[in-house]
């Protein structure tokens, strides 16, 4: 078994309340540097060419810069990604801080931008989110220009006529790149799924952003944009799955488990091997039409 990509979620607790995620109703568990020796120690993982750190709000667990230093000193070839929502920007800062230039330069930060400041704020749950997402990001990239950021739109019935404002906001505002991704079902998305009209609507924006000839200045990939516009018209091509073999997630409670749509299979370190095996019947509908990153051409 070789894992390339491994996903830790560190903590559960978010300031945010987050339309289309249920972090904040599943406890106080949180992993921590010292729970997570073992994993990082393991041969299962050497072969790591990505590691991202999660939450809930990653920011606000105590040994952030810690986790990532311990990370980037065992995987040093491996991609490092940290994945926040950007509410905790001074938290976020004293993190940096504490990083080498060298971790720093492997370092890519990723957030969510879900439409232009009213939507993104009405998906964030809390009021005036897209301004202290500016904000954390303009410092991040005055003060820590090595560090790589972008963000992603995570497409509902309530955004979903607003990509591309949020893709030419993402590069006027921010100057970074925008990317599409589709809902994941939770305790919280069941109003959240797109319709055909939503769909419409979704269509018309990346065809917008895919032709607008200012891409390049946006670091926008257009083949990317291109890729979710065939999968929205139901024309993706078939996919073969890494969930379970390349690609592993680490809940905060310390369980192992396949991806975001099988949660309900999980395993502790030593069996880790056996989780691809259990995925069967009912639950590889989802596998048929999949979108994630860990399904792999």
């Amino acid at each position: 078994m070789r894992v390339e990509t491994l996903h830790i979620e560190l903590l559960h607790a978010c300031p945010l309340k987050c339309l289309a995620c249920d972090h904040r109703l599943l406890g106080g568990a949180r992993l921590s540097l010292e729970k997570l020796g073992p994993v990082l120690r393991s041969p299962v993982f050497r072969d790591l060419r990505l590691i991202s750190f999660s939450g809930g709000e990653p920011a606000l667990h105590p040994e952030l810069g810690a986790i990532i230093k311990a990370a980037a000193g065992t995987f040093s070839s491996a991609r490092l990604i940290l994945l926040s929502g950007l509410s905790e920007g001074s938290r976020l800062e004293n993190t940096l801080k504490d990083l080498t230039p060298s971790v720093l330069s492997r370092l890519h930060i990723g957030s969510s931008l879900d439409g232009p400041g009213p939507i993104h704020d009405a998906m964030r749950g809390r009021a005036a989110s897209f301004a202290r997402l500016k904000t954390a990001h303009a410092r991040i990239k005055t003060y820590f220009p090595q560090v790589s950021t972008g963000f992603t739109f995570t497409a509902t019935a309530i955004n979903a006529a607003y990509f591309y404002e949020a893709w030419k906001a993402a590069g006027r505002e921010l100057g970074a790149p925008l990317s599409l991704q589709f809902l994941v079902p939770n305790a919280n998305t069941s109003r959240l799924e797109l319709k055909a009209a939503d769909k419409g609507k979704l269509a018309a924006g990346l065809e917008s952003a895919i032709a607008d000839r200012s891409s390049a200045i946006y670091g926008i990939s257009a083949p990317g944009l291109t890729s979710a516009l065939l999968f929205l018209k139901g024309k993706n091509h078939a996919l073969s799955c890494g969930a379970g073999k390349t690609f592993l997630m680490l809940s905060p409670e310390g369980r192992f488990y396949l991806c975001p749509f099988h949660k309900e299979i999980t395993a502790s370190l030593p069996g880790i091997s056996g989780l691809r095996a259990r995925l069967k019947g009912p639950g590889l509908k989802a596998c048929a039409s999949c979108f994630l990153r860990c399904a792999r051409p």
